[in-house]
């Protein structure tokens, strides 16, 4: 297997991760952005965060691109190479997170989540659509919120 010469800049893990994934497969063909919903609305560029990701030519504390991906995996179904653009992104995301780099509303999700289990605000609104669609309230019992306290505590959503 033929190994990418990534930047210096980027951590051993991510560049681990990246050289298994033979980024070197990507040809640039561009197939991976036209599918994309995000693309066809001014978001993200595939083809070019591919470039990027396989030559190590990006700043993870400060590339905001790659938050612009929905992941529909559309990209990966796509390429006729089998090179994973949705998995790179994702791997991107991740190390960018680590570093500071992501959305304020990721950040304020997560608090959400941690204190009530849920990634969204319980409001009347949603009450009120709740019954009226006779499915049952949203409670979160104390066992689950402690495992969920653990989960976090002992990955790395904890350090975020």
């Amino acid at each position: 297997m033929r190994k990418v010469a990534l930047r210096p800049g980027l951590e051993d893990e991510l560049k681990d991760a990246l050289s298994q994934l033979e980024l070197w497969r990507c040809h640039q063909c561009g197939q991976c952005t036209p599918v994309c919903p995000s693309a066809r609305h001014g978001g993200i560029r595939t083809r070019e965060v591919m470039e990027r990701a396989s030559t190590g030519a990006m700043d993870l504390s400060m590339d905001q691109e790659i938050w612009k991906c929905v992941m529909c995996n559309s990209c990966s179904e796509r390429c006729q190479l089998g090179v994973d653009p949705a998995h790179v992104i994702t791997l991107l995301r991740n190390a960018a997170a680590q570093r500071g780099n992501r959305p304020e509303h990721f950040a304020e999700e997560l608090k959400l989540f941690a204190s009530s289990g849920m990634s969204f605000p319980r409001t009347g609104l949603t009450r009120k659509m709740r019954k009226e669609f006779s499915l049952p309230e949203l409670d979160v019992s104390e066992g689950t919120m402690e495992e969920l306290r653990r989960l976090i505590s002992s990955t790395r959503l904890g350090r975020l």
